[in-house]
């Protein structure tokens, strides 16, 4: 028969546990931070800003209207979440974000604000019909804002 401090040492070992085991699953190698943005997010959604700009780039290339409405649609929404993507200091090793995201986040913000509004003018223009034709000037329309924060904000690869 179990007696009940026998009962509460069952109890209290399962608690551990799943405590301990909550922490393991919840604390992974990429950087976690307070309010749950990890850094691999952050990444994901930045190497997505060049995949989008790429597929844009096709789209333009062959007269393909409602796909770079996507993509640049897809561009727009990735700099909507920039600012709290970039909320926590996260700086690992491989990352090539600067520190001075942080000391500067308005101008950050701003950055990111005008990558957003380049890209929803090149969304617009592709719905309406009179978006271009020109890969190089569609895509550098947007790819000026990606350079005005990449030149301040990241740094060289490793």
């Amino acid at each position: 028969m179990y007696s009940v401090r026998k009962i509460l040492r069952i109890g209290l070992f399962a608690a551990t546990t799943f405590v301990v085991a909550a922490a393991f699953g919840t604390f992974s190698s990429d950087v976690a931070s307070a309010d749950g943005h990890h850094y691999k997010e952050r990444n994901a959604a930045m190497k997505s800003l060049g995949g989008n700009m790429k597929k844009l780039g096709g789209a333009v290339a062959g007269g393909n209207a409602a796909d770079a409405e996507a993509a640049a649609k897809a561009i727009s929404a990735v700099a909507a979440k920039m600012p709290a993507l970039f909320k926590d200091k996260e700086i690992p090793a491989e990352s090539r974000a600067k520190p001075g995201i942080w000391d500067n986040m308005a101008d950050f913000n701003a950055k990111a604000a005008a990558l957003g509004a380049a890209a929803d003018k090149v969304a617009a223009s592709a719905a309406g019909g009179t978006m271009g034709s020109d890969p190089k000037a569609v895509v550098g329309s947007i790819g000026a804002t990606c350079g005005a924060c990449h030149k301040v904000y990241r740094g060289p690869k490793a």
